[in-house]
Order: C-alpha cells, then sequence, then structure tokens
C-alpha cells in the first residue's frame, strides 16, 4: 500500500474499488430474499452452497476484480484500451445478472448472464496473462467462481425439462 501512495496510484486504485462497489450494490438491489415465493419455490441443485458463501466469495471476488482494473489501467496506451474495455464488459454484465435472474425470476436469463460474463473472463485473462502475472492471478478465482455459477444457472435453467 505504501507503494500506492507514494506513487500516487491510490486515487486510481481507490477509483476501480468504487466501480466495483457500485457494480456489487447494483446487483444487490435485486438480491435475494429468503421469503421471496419465487425463489424459495425455485430448483436449487444440490451443489448450491449456503446463502451466507455468496456473500463472503464475492465480497473477495469485488476486491481482486477492482485490482484487476486498476492493474490494467496502468499497462501501456495500446494494451489498455483492449484490457479496459474487456474489464468494462465483464463489470456491467456481471451486474446484470441480478436483476435478469431475480429481478425478472428467469434462469434463462441468468444462465445466458453467466455464459456471457465467462465468455467476457476467458478473453480477458487471455489478453492480461501477456502483460501482468499479478492481474492474471487475480482473475482466476473469478473464472473459476463464475464457472461454478454457470453451472448452477444450467442446471436450474434445465430443471423444468428434465
Amino acid at each position: 500500500m505504501e507503494i500506492c501512495m507514494r506513487s500516487g496510484k491510490l486515487p486510481v486504485y481507490a477509483f476501480f474499488f468504487m466501480l466495483s462497489a457500485f457494480a456489487a450494490f447494483f446487483g444487490s438491489i435485486f438480491g435475494v430474499d429468503s421469503n421471496n415465493e419465487w425463489y424459495q419455490n425455485l430448483y436449487k441443485p444440490d451443489i448450491v452452497p449456503p446463502s451466507y458463501v455468496f456473500s463472503v466469495v464475492w465480497s473477495i471476488l469485488y476486491v481482486l476484480i477492482a485490482i484487476v482494473g486498476a492493474r490494467i489501467y496502468f499497462i501501456s496506451k495500446k494494451d489498455h484500451k483492449k484490457g479496459m474495455t474487456l474489464w468494462l464488459a465483464q463489470l456491467a454484465v456481471n451486474a446484470l445478472f441480478s436483476p435478469l435472474f431475480f429481478g425478472f425470476q428467469s434462469p434463462i436469463l441468468g444462465f445466458m448472464d453467466t455464459l456471457v460474463l465467462f465468455i467476457l473472463l476467458i478473453l480477458l485473462v487471455i489478453h492480461i496473462q501477456r502483460f501482468d502475472r499479478i492481474a492474471f492471478y487475480c482473475l482466476l478465482p473469478y473464472v473459476a467462481w463464475v464457472g461454478f455459477a454457470m453451472t448452477i444457472a444450467f442446471l436450474i435453467m434445465i430443471h423444468p425439462f428434465l
């Protein structure tokens, strides 16, 4: 942290933490109410963890997402544009999951959102691994969690058809 303050990077990191926090807040507006009848009646596969796990994991992931955004900001301008475009796109798609899945009560839209998010993250990982190892490693837990979430969304989506 001392290096960030000494080099003037702290405001950039703070900005990306605020962006990530805004995305988390936007998604939480449409969060699950445990008394919500639709959610209570929704099929949930056995692999779905308890609800508190989602809060803990996403809190950690949003910190990592912010770090990645700030680190992309500091890479060369040529590589910065593509990386920042992918980073902003994944953040927007991430923030849309709760409105699509819970707000519209649509497992299909929720699955489609996680699929698009997963693809964006793979593209971001491929792009960033050439420039910043720390950002690359920060993305790996996020990719794994979104892959897991995509699996859950897929199982919920196909359940009515089984």
